[in-house]
């Protein structure tokens, strides 16, 4: 045994024997060798603590945490130090840092496991006490007056009540775009036409339903395409979600599209993406009762989707893009980003069907569509190109 492993096991040994003085002489001994390593330091440290020499416990731990930063013990153990000098948003980040190596470590032994508890409880009372205080400091603003949304959203996320969620395209990402959640509907001009014909878009939904030909499972199992639960949600082949395709991959479904010419009239007047063999998509999507599609990301952010709620029964749930929540309701367009996580639910015991369509992102100019077109279309091209003869 080196004469470093000597003296940090004597001065471990004085701790025991509840001699923190001897353990100091011994842990000064250990982290003269060499510059010592981060059990001796921490030791150190510890000893130090007991005897009440407080600037120096600090500067042991940072020695400590220097040589290896992911140390459980000496990143507890500042983050006490800190706390001990009132400094709590230096104790929670240290504290902080810890869980994240206590999460990675795995199991841990009993002692470390209560001592994890209790820093994840200073976290939450450290976030109330925060929370608190930032709240009194506020709470002259009139964050309820109509152009403060934004900043009441910056504010949520500052004190964890919302989560930030980014647009994650699972193909193409086009950069400069506002990670916008939900559109409203005023902010496009032919919303009010297309809202117009619910009843009769319904009326030929109502048709379709009757006879139930050409609905088929949402998610279908290809040849060509691995079949994981990443690609397909778990819902390949279900008729739990369903679809009556007017048109798919940017093509008219002939025999579907003939059935609905109301519903295909009205969404002709409607800006749809268009990206050869790709979009635009335009279906009735059927939710069958306690269904439920897990979180998941559309194909590009260059593109918005569109539910316009046909049949809608009461209970019937919500669809989740990113921190909001908001229920379906019957002739009331719907305008999201598909590539925020998102996610929907049938809660009711009825059929949940939406008219289900892909417009242009209303910030791209005619000439951005149109070099995305191109760009995604050569994708595709390229993918067919590869195929064997």
């Amino acid at each position: 045994m080196s004469n470093l492993e000597n003296s940090t096991a004597s001065g471990f040994a004085a701790l025991k024997r509840d001699d923190p003085a001897a353990a100091r002489r011994h842990f000064e001994q250990a982290v003269s060798q060499d510059g010592g390593n981060a059990i001796a330091w921490y030791g150190l440290a510890f000893s130090l603590r007991l005897i009440g020499a407080d600037e120096d416990e600090g500067a042991a731990l940072d020695r400590a945490l220097r040589i290896n930063a992911n140390y459980l013990e000496a990143l507890i153990a500042k983050g006490d130090w800190h706390m001990r000098r009132q400094s709590t948003r230096s104790a929670d980040d240290f504290y902080r840092a810890a869980l994240d190596v206590a999460k990675q470590a795995g199991t841990l032994p009993p002692f470390w496991r209560a001592e994890v508890d209790r820093i994840r409880r200073a976290i939450e009372e450290a976030g109330a006490s925060y929370q608190a205080h930032f709240q009194a400091a506020i709470a002259g603003a009139d964050l309820g007056a109509p152009g403060t949304e934004r900043v009441s959203q910056a504010i949520d996320l500052l004190l964890g009540k919302r989560r930030l969620y980014l647009q994650q395209p699972t193909h193409f990402y086009f950069p400069g775009l506002p990670q916008k959640e939900f559109y409203e509907r005023d902010e496009f001009p032919w919303v009010a036409a297309l809202e117009a014909q619910t009843s009769i878009i319904r009326n030929e939904l109502e048709a379709v339903l009757a006879d139930g030909m050409g609905i088929g499972p949402y998610i279908r199992e290809l040849p060509d395409r691995a079949s994981t639960p990443g690609n397909t949600l778990g819902l390949t082949n279900d008729p739990g979600w369903s679809a009556f395709h007017l048109i798919q991959n940017g093509k008219e479904v002939p025999e579907n599209a003939s059935r609905c010419p109301h519903t295909m009239a009205a969404i002709r007047n409607v800006p749809l993406c268009g990206i050869k063999g790709q979009s635009p998509s335009a279906l009735f999507s059927i939710l069958r009762p306690g269904v439920h599609i897990p979180p998941h990301h559309g194909f590009t952010n260059a593109r918005l989707f569109c539910h316009l709620p046909l049949i809608v029964p009461p209970n019937c749930g919500t669809l989740r893009v990113g921190n909001e929540s908001r229920p379906w309701a019957e002739g009331r367009l719907m305008v999201f980003d598909d590539t925020i996580e998102h996610q929907a639910f049938n809660s009711s015991s009825r059929l949940r069907v939406v008219l289900l369509f892909d417009i242009w992102r209303p910030e791209l100019t005619a000439k951005e569509r149109e070099l995305v077109d191109m760009l995604l279309t050569s994708l595709v091209d390229f993918g067919r190109s590869a195929q064997p003869a």
